[in-house]
């Protein structure tokens, strides 16, 4: 596959680099000269070029209408919508696939962080709702970070912290004792991702990912961490794009909600648009301990930290975690910043970049899986839906899927299975499988058909 990048920031070279090591042709147009000179020296096998994406000449020049797939992910929404649209028109009879960043919400149905269609654009996409989005998952479902469904919603994946005194804690995955039909599929320990054998064994302090039916996930994560605190009352600092919607959905679900915003303009302004009874907004000037426990933190079961400036919400975050919060969640800008939120004890992160690149990867790779979610940066979970033509029909469960890769489970007839519970594959199972570093590309050869 062609790939044609607007921008080389976080978002577009995140997405430059995933799809050059799946081996696919990337191109990057940039009109910085010096970042793109960054880029040129990072070592990704990418093509960056100074370019114009508002000029037609510019875009014509490097043949935008004849790519399989365009992304404009630059930091203006007009540029990038109108760079779409430039593409369409220099092939308007096989015009490439166009996807969009777009952060203004008004083009977003109520809850939605993508939309379809609009202005003939196959998928815009907002990092920040997209953030909102992940937020609002990790804080229905008490003891996990992060919750993805698949089969129409009938599996789920869960990302649980492991507490001391856990259950789960220094057992290994097969000795565990769960009334569940759960499996523990991932471990994540020290930033890395391992994928999960008989023989491992979570430790406190790890991120395990739990495989488990949907109707079960509730007890499921609870078999993980059964002192998490059901989350009524959550603390958001920041009034930004984010902390407002976070705001406004968890009130729209009954929570309570105190917001602290440390600019006072920009508190005032949060107040006026957050009328919702349930929803407090301060203004407090700084992310003192103190100033945390006049508001009321200290009385509230999650802590999300969603400041402008990283450093600002990794300090929000240690406060928060002195104040004995069931759950400290952080957003965060630049990845870099995520082993130092684990080492403070942050339970878990979300990257507006990552959240919107998984949105846009879900639906321009060539892999034919069903669905696909990132469930960390360096931890893929992809649906697949066998085919009654698929040679995978009647083979072996065993063994039949690449390096790098781990078949999670299996939903047949209307029953989620495990590996062990199904020896064979059979024609219209649904697969869900994990896949780290490069197995990903390599499943579409073996499920993709």
């Amino acid at each position: 596959m062609r790939a044609l990048i607007v921008g080389a920031g976080e978002v577009g070279w995140y997405l430059a680099g995933r799809l050059a090591r799946e081996g696919h042709a990337v191109v990057v147009l940039d009109q910085d000269r010096e970042l793109l000179q960054r880029r040129s020296r990072s070592g990704v096998d990418v093509r960056v070029e100074r370019a114009d994406a508002a000029s037609p000449r510019s875009l014509a020049e490097h043949e935008a209408g004849n790519v399989d797939l365009f992304l404009a992910v630059t930091a203006s929404d007009a540029t990038n919508l109108l760079s779409c649209l430039l593409a369409q028109s220099l092939n308007p009879e096989n015009p490439p696939r166009t996807m969009a960043r777009v952060r203004d919400a008004d083009y977003y149905a109520s809850g939605e962080d993508t939309a379809a269609g609009t202005l003939g654009i196959d998928l815009l996409v907002s990092p920040e709702l997209a953030a909102v989005g992940d937020l609002e998952s990790a804080l229905r479902i008490r003891g996990a970070v992060r919750v993805d469904t698949f089969a129409a919603g009938r599996m789920a994946l869960a990302e649980c912290m492991v507490p001391e005194g856990s259950p789960a804690a220094r057992r290994s995955i097969s000795t565990r004792p769960h009334r569940t039909d759960s499996s523990i599929v991932a471990l994540l320990r020290d930033g890395r991702v391992h994928l999960a054998t008989r023989d491992s064994t979570p430790l406190p302090g790890d991120h395990v990912v739990v495989a488990c039916p949907k109707p079960q996930l509730k007890d499921a994560c609870h078999e993980i961490d059964p002192t998490a605190r059901t989350v009524n009352r959550v603390a958001i600092f920041g009034a930004g794009q984010i902390g407002i919607a976070l705001a406004a959905r968890l009130a729209a679900r009954g929570r309570e909600v105190v917001v602290m915003e440390p600019d006072e303009q920009r508190a005032r302004a949060a107040a006026e648009q957050l009328v919702d009874r349930s929803i407090e907004v301060l203004w407090e000037e700084g992310a003192s301990g103190a100033a945390m426990r006049e508001a009321g933190v200290d009385t509230c079961d999650a802590f999300v930290s969603c400041a402008d400036d990283d450093r600002t919400t990794l300090l929000a975050c240690t406060h928060a975690d002195r104040l004995d919060i069931g759950l400290v969640l952080a957003v965060l800008s630049r990845e870099e910043f995520t082993p130092v939120a684990e080492a403070l004890g942050v339970d878990g992160t979300v990257a507006p970049r990552l959240a919107a690149a998984e949105r846009l990867l879900r639906t321009s790779r060539g892999h034919g899986a069903q669905k696909s979610t990132m469930i960390v940066d360096g931890l893929e979970a992809l649906e697949y839906r066998i085919g009654n033509d698929s040679p995978l029909v009647g083979r072996p469960v065993a063994a039949s899927l690449p390096h790098d890769t781990k078949l999670a489970a299996i939903f047949r007839d209307d029953r989620m299975l495990f590996p062990e519970q199904a020896a064979r594959y059979a024609a219209d199972d649904v697969v869900l499988v994990l896949a780290t570093g490069s197995g990903a590309p390599k499943l579409g050869a073996v499920l993709g058909s």
